[in-house]
């Protein structure tokens, strides 16, 4: 994986392990976000710990930071971009967790059931952004190009398909509660969209341009 950053030597195992752990950090992620989902807009009881299955995103990232700073201190010179790049990604990996957290905890606020026009289509699109966790993952395991910009496209577009369910919720005559929860949660998936995105991203740009738009696609 990521031949471009690694160059053409052997791997380092310890690298290897923390893309491993960025793998991992996307799955719990995934998972935290079908719960929170299904609580904001199934109207479903919370059956885990949100805060606690966070706190293995969290270490996970710990043990990143912790698995490109051996690495460094023993062999500094020796995919030196590959760690940089692994910091940018697990930085990414890390808020994508809070943010399912968050989602979940939007709902609380709402003061009764969600369910009609804006849920059905904050549902449509959170339907359309689930597909990129798998879709990311593969990306960077396995320095899939093309996996990559399907995930930097689909984002753009639900980017401006969350800004336009935003205006119709902003001129609805939603209560304030359900305005206020509609809204963000269509802000929290717009981030998550966009830190699969950042974490696409550094498949097919350059370091400098990590966390920035393909003009290719």
């Amino acid at each position: 994986m990521f031949e471009r950053w690694f160059g053409a030597g052997e791997k380092s195992t310890l690298v290897e392990a923390a893309f491993r752990d960025v793998s991992t950090m996307l799955q719990q992620s995934a998972r935290m976000l079908d719960h929170a989902l299904a609580t904001l807009l199934d109207n479903a009881p919370l059956e885990v710990d949100l805060e606690n299955m966070d706190d293995i995103v969290d270490e996970g990232e710990r043990m990143v930071r912790r698995t490109v700073l051996q690495h460094l201190s023993v062999n500094p010179r020796q995919e030196l971009v590959a760690s940089l790049v692994l910091v940018s990604m697990v930085q990414d990996a890390e808020r994508i967790g809070d943010f399912a957290r968050g989602l979940a905890e939007a709902a609380i606020l709402a003061k009764s059931p969600r369910s009609g026009q804006f849920a059905d289509e904050l549902r449509d699109l959170a339907d359309r952004l689930l597909p990129l966790f798998d879709l990311c993952e593969q990306a960077f395991r396995e320095d899939d190009v093309e996996s990559a910009r399907q995930v930097m496209s689909a984002h753009t577009q639900l980017k401006s398909d969350f800004t336009d369910y935003l205006r119709k919720v902003a001129d609805s005559n939603l209560t304030a509660d359900m305005a206020i929860v509609y809204a963000t949660a269509s802000r929290i998936l717009r981030r998550i969209g966009a830190h699969l995105s950042n974490i696409a991203s550094s498949v097919v740009q350059p370091y400098d341009r990590i966390r920035h738009g393909d003009e290719e696609i």
